[in-house]
């Protein structure tokens, strides 16, 4: 994915070859798919690096990758190191909510966790934000999801879904579907950001 200068992004940093630039800021983490403590090393390490603004992505997915309780292990340590850093973190999530939601009110977390690619219905957006979650659309979402991410403030929009295509598209749809102006979605991304830190 091609950042411009003027966007403000996280992108996913290869954590077995990390090459980092300096005008971009980054997400590390072990993708549920993947789930395997062998990495975690390798995670620790990076996630010292000033230019990792986010842990993850991670989480659970009943759909791919090793047994949800390997999984589950492997996303509380990095629900432990984005606490440990002060880092928000970036949540993979497929079939797996009820489980996602116990281990956000059990784990006493208080760093931002956001739902990546999130194309949930409303009812599923709405205990999600009541849990203190944060949602990221990208261009396949579900209009009553992301007017209730909207209306609580909460909201990022993201390419990941897709990389072929510009994130002023993503911009465009969203600012569509909640009849806004795309400038008043931005400046409520922008500060999304802010918040999260």
């Amino acid at each position: 994915m091609s950042v411009r200068p003027e966007d403000r992004a996280i992108v996913a940093a290869d954590i077995r070859r990390p090459a980092l630039s300096p005008q971009v800021r980054y997400a590390a983490g072990i993708h549920p798919r993947e789930a395997s403590g062998d990495a975690l090393p390798l995670l620790y390490e990076l996630a010292k690096n000033p230019l990792v603004a986010a842990i993850g992505e991670t989480g659970l997915d009943r759909r791919h990758g090793p047994s949800l309780a390997v999984q589950e292990a492997l996303f509380i340590a990095h629900i432990k190191l984005a606490e440990a850093t002060g880092k928000p973190l970036i949540i993979h999530c497929v079939k797996a909510w009820g489980e996602l939601l116990r281990i956000r009110k059990t784990s006493g977390s208080h760093v931002p966790w956001i739902v990546h690619g999130f194309r949930g219905n409303g009812t599923l957006a709405g205990q999600l934000l009541n849990a203190g979650f944060y949602l990221s659309f990208g261009l396949h979402f579900r209009a009553e999801a992301a007017s209730r991410a909207w209306m609580a403030r909460r909201l990022f929009a993201e390419t990941d879904d897709d990389d072929g295509i510009d994130i002023r598209d993503v911009y465009a749809a969203l600012a569509a579907s909640l009849d806004v102006a795309q400038e008043d979605l931005s400046r409520q991304i922008e500060e999304n950001f802010r918040k999260i830190g």
